[in-house]
């Protein structure tokens, strides 16, 4: 507000909406954190289906080598290289699993003590910024990463190595550093998160080593010794609906020459050097569990059955688009307006307005100002990705509150003293207990009039901000049970000219 003094009351009801603006955001952002924690949860039971794969297949190189054709020197040089890049891959994985509780414990452990609960200040965005980026840990981390790529990597032959589709990569953003971006302006839940994810990285990468170097042996093994039916899912068991669940099926011992037959609830599923490929996009909430069934054929050409279940969860889209000051938007204001999507990228989400607004991009990566006109009396924000609808959200449009008249320092009608009414010196017209700050309104026209407690009432007309002499003089009589009522105020507002809806009256205390 421009001008006078604020009262006591009126500091109170501003620090009131301060704290419920607060109660409010965090609100919002609990639910964000809380789909974090669920996307690290599904990181980590993904990792453990790779870790399962890659303890196969060296299993499957170790029998070829010290049992199926011990003489075969390519045998034991896969081996040793298959132990090398294990040995490798799970140093890596221990390193980023020293690092998530270093920042987990720092930001006060898991709530109530559970291991698998989320993180206690999941909304902390200071303490691992300072780590990562004042202390240089992030540039540590990315130097780790692409270290464990090259090293993994260097077991395959310079030409085959664009065959092996890894994910440990760092790539430097076109503003900024490559930490900066992961970790900076990042809540704690979001990169516990992440570092699940680089988790899952380094045992990809090294899960498609293992293969070439399984590949290389003389001969395709095949250990049918224990036949184990597995699903693997591709990207996590909790899916917001508008996607597609995909996981692979096969058999833990089974071999790239051998096509068994896959079916899923009945229905056949498309079969890839022995893995089955399935897809579903879910239709409603909740978990959705299938029952998958494997036949392939023994030694002795007979029909073999596995069965196997699986199942994943099916979310409603985790979209969050919140006003940032009201639930309204007002005519003639530049809207603040956050939009964002867990797990994907601010950059990667498409924001629209229906008819009536217009949006613009504010200076950081998913904000946004919203303008609306006044011939709609609601507008509705939606969020894409890729095509896709991942969420919506109508506000309605308002006008801006009209302002109240102040005479100086007098912010209310009631009585004063004398000597507080012949101090008033200007006409102001304030917004008050309003969201935004910075809304101005310009005081245009005001009419100022002077009822004595005995005879004839008189009026000063005025214009603009300052008291004028006409009226000045008026005040300058003031005596007890005198009345002074500002009334035909006008001002300017961002939206325009306003009529004040309500006159200002005082009167001269005893």
């Amino acid at each position: 507000m421009a001008g006078g003094k604020v009262s006591v009351r009126q500091k109170m009801i501003n620090m009131m909406y301060l704290v419920l603006t607060a109660l409010l955001a965090l609100n919002v952002s609990a639910e964000i954190l809380k789909a974090f924690h669920m996307v690290e949860v599904s990181m980590d039971r993904a990792g453990m289906n790779i870790d399962k794969k890659n303890e196969n297949t060296l299993k499957q190189i170790d029998k070829y080598h010290k049992e199926i054709s011990p003489a075969d020197p390519k045998g034991k040089e896969a081996y040793d290289k298959a132990m090398q890049v294990k040995q490798i891959a799970d140093e890596g994985v221990k390193y980023f699993a020293t690092l998530k509780e270093q920042l987990i414990t720092a930001g006060g452990g898991r709530k109530d003590g559970d291991p698998d609960g989320e993180v206690a200040e999941a909304s902390n965005m200071e303490k691992h910024a300072n780590l990562m980026i004042n202390q240089g840990k992030g540039k540590e981390v990315k130097n780790k990463i692409n270290e464990l790529r090259e090293k993994i990597l260097a077991f395959v032959p310079a030409d085959k190595r664009a065959e092996i589709k890894s994910d440990l990569i760092t790539e430097e953003p076109k503003k900024g550093t490559w930490e900066s971006e992961m970790f900076e302006h990042t809540p704690l839940a979001a990169v516990v998160a992440i570092i699940s994810k680089i988790q899952n990285d380094i045992k990809n990468t090294e899960a498609q080593v293992l293969d070439y170097l399984k590949g290389s042996i003389k001969e395709d093994v095949l250990i049918i010794d224990k036949l184990e039916a597995k699903i693997i899912p591709n990207n996590g068991t909790y899916i917001t609906i508008g996607n597609k669940y995909s996981a692979d099926i096969f058999l833990a011992a089974s071999s790239s020459r051998t096509n068994p037959d896959i079916t899923v609830n009945g229905a056949k599923v498309k079969v890839e050097g022995g893995v089955g490929k399935y897809e579903v996009s879910p239709q409603s909430e909740g978990e959705n569990k299938f029952k998958a069934v494997i036949i392939t054929q023994d030694a002795q050409g007979k029909p073999k059955r596995d069965e196997v279940e699986g199942s994943y969860f099916a979310l409603k889209p985790l979209a969050v688009i919140s006003a940032t000051k009201m639930n309204v938007v007002y005519i003639g204001l530049e809207n603040p307006i956050s939009v964002s999507v867990p797990g994907v990228s601010a950059r990667e989400v498409q924001v629209t307005c229906s008819s009536g607004g217009t949006l613009k991009k504010d200076k950081q990566d998913g904000t946004y100002l919203l303008t609306v006109g006044g011939s709609e009396k609601e507008v509705t924000i939606t969020a894409n990705v890729n095509g896709k609808t991942m969420g919506f959200q109508k506000y309605r449009v308002r006008p801006i509150p009209k302002p109240m008249p102040q005479l100086g320092s007098i912010a209310q009608s009631g009585s004063y003293s004398a000597g507080e009414i012949r101090a008033a010196n200007f006409v102001i017209t304030a917004l008050k207990d309003f969201a935004f700050e910075g809304v101005n309104f310009t005081t245009l026209r005001w009419t100022l009039i002077y009822q004595p407690k005995r005879g004839d009432g008189k009026f000063a007309p005025g214009q603009g901000t300052n008291i004028t002499g006409e009226a000045k003089a008026l005040l300058n009589l003031a005596k007890p049970g005198d009345t002074y009522t500002l009334t035909g105020v006008s001002a300017q507002g961002p939206a325009g000219a306003v009529q004040l809806p309500s006159s200002l009256t005082v009167t001269v205390r005893q």
